[in-house]
């Protein structure tokens, strides 16, 4: 039985979702959920299949660990800005449409990586594909957030999985693709399909909002967007969601940490990069039934207690990464864990900032909460580089494992902003 507590500002009852529900059929619904989690999916596959890259690159250009954190930091920085924006570009722009754009930005900076000569140059190239990767997270919750108010845990988690299978593909392909091609061509190949992800966008235009009343005057509209995003920032809840976001897996973690991986299986385990690419795989192919399963929970119990939960999971996983120190069977299983229970955060704190937020407020709420997720990310990057060119991995992740437990702690003062729901 779901008891979440009562609503406490006018600002975080979801209402007008469920009313905006039924002019949009079935069909189109099911279309806009398949193409955002492919487009989530290609997203996440184009960052992840640059992790078992990292042994080569690193060695022609001629950097460490301290650069690697600073390449991701710059990255991330420059990605959390653009995504604070996203709130005041789609009154004026189709969501569909920034998206398709952003789709078409990422495969010319994905194919730019691979023309590179320098580490400088490199750098620019990955920030352009983050510029484009940037939109997908805050645009793409959003729309899924607006076509399925009451299923939102189940949705995301959905495309949180669908996201998962490309970063399960990305490691292996890539690590498949280096033994056929040089890893300049790697590049080239795989940002095609962002190009056939960014033009499918305009054949899918986004209804829903066309069919909310727009302002006249863009004037006006800017103010309501400006409205917005005040209203965002003085709720409370969503701030301590956010904080979440910020402190838990050492901030934004996925395939920014997962980086260290690859160098980690590599040097300190004496795989090849073929295995260290299928080592990734298995980490991500936990991420597949992970949040289906605590998004299922979710939706059937209180959202903060399911998320406390997979919190701790997390950093029990962590610790233990942390300390195999050879290629067994247990680092297969605990790889398989590990993605099981790290990659629900994002699934969860995404649900709970739907719930938080009226419809009208959603893109600016998700432009908030993956800001405050990626401006903490470039710190913790650093962070984590200078820690492993100075500890190590054991020690590095031992001591990162701790963010996990942080970020429950701070879960205790959310509340769960979903009206109750009374079981017959």
């Amino acid at each position: 039985m779901h008891t979440a507590a009562p609503m406490d500002h006018p600002a975080a009852t979801p209402a007008a979702g469920d009313a905006d529900e039924s002019p949009i059929s079935p069909g189109e619904r099911r279309s806009m959920l398949w193409l955002t989690n492919v487009s989530h999916a290609v997203n996440h596959f184009q960052g992840q299949m640059v992790g078992p890259l990292y042994p080569l690159i690193m060695r022609e250009f001629g950097f460490g660990f301290a650069q690697l954190g600073l390449l991701v930091a710059l990255r991330n920085a420059f990605t959390s800005w653009t995504q604070l924006g996203y709130g005041f570009v789609t009154p004026f722009i189709d969501r569909c449409r920034v998206l398709g754009i952003a789709n078409l930005v990422l495969a010319l900076g994905t194919a730019a990586t691979g023309m590179t000569g320098s580490f400088l140059t490199f750098l620019g190239a990955r920030t352009l594909a983050a510029a484009g990767s940037s939109a997908q997270h805050p645009v793409g919750a959003s729309i899924l957030s607006s076509y399925f108010p009451k299923t939102r845990g189940t949705v995301l988690a959905l495309n949180n999985t669908i996201a998962s299978v490309g970063m399960l593909l990305a490691p292996a392909v890539a690590g498949l693709l280096i033994t056929i091609v040089g890893w300049r061509e790697v590049f080239w190949i795989v940002a095609a399909a962002s190009v056939l992800v960014g033009v499918a966008y305009f054949f899918f235009p986004d209804r829903l909002r066309q069919q909310r009343p727009a302002g006249t005057a863009k004037r006006a509209v800017l103010a309501q967007s400006f409205t917005s995003y005040v209203r965002v920032f003085r709720n409370k809840n969503m701030m301590l969601i956010g904080l979440v976001f910020m402190v838990g897996a050492a901030g934004r973690g996925g395939e920014d940490i997962q980086s260290y991986f690859a160098t980690h299986f590599v040097n300190d385990l004496g795989m090849n990069i073929t295995y260290a690419g299928f080592a990734l795989a298995l980490l991500n192919a936990g991420g597949l039934g992970g949040p289906m399963f605590f998004g299922w929970l979710s939706d059937r119990f209180n959202r903060k207690a399911v998320l406390q939960v997979s919190l701790l999971l997390s950093a029990l996983s962590t610790v233990l990464l942390a300390h195999q120190g050879a290629a067994s069977l247990a680092l297969v299983a605990n790889l398989l864990f590990q993605g099981a229970v790290t990659s629900s955060r994002g699934t969860l704190t995404q649900a709970l900032i739907a719930d938080s937020a009226t419809e009208s407020d959603q893109d600016a709420a998700f432009s908030v909460y993956f800001f405050l997720g990626f401006f903490s990310t470039p710190l913790w990057a650093l962070g984590t580089g200078f820690m492993m060119d100075a500890i190590g991995f054991t020690d590095t992740f031992t001591l990162l494992s701790g963010s996990y437990i942080a970020a429950m702690l701070v879960t205790f003062f959310v509340t769960d902003k979903r009206a109750p729901r009374v079981e017959r």
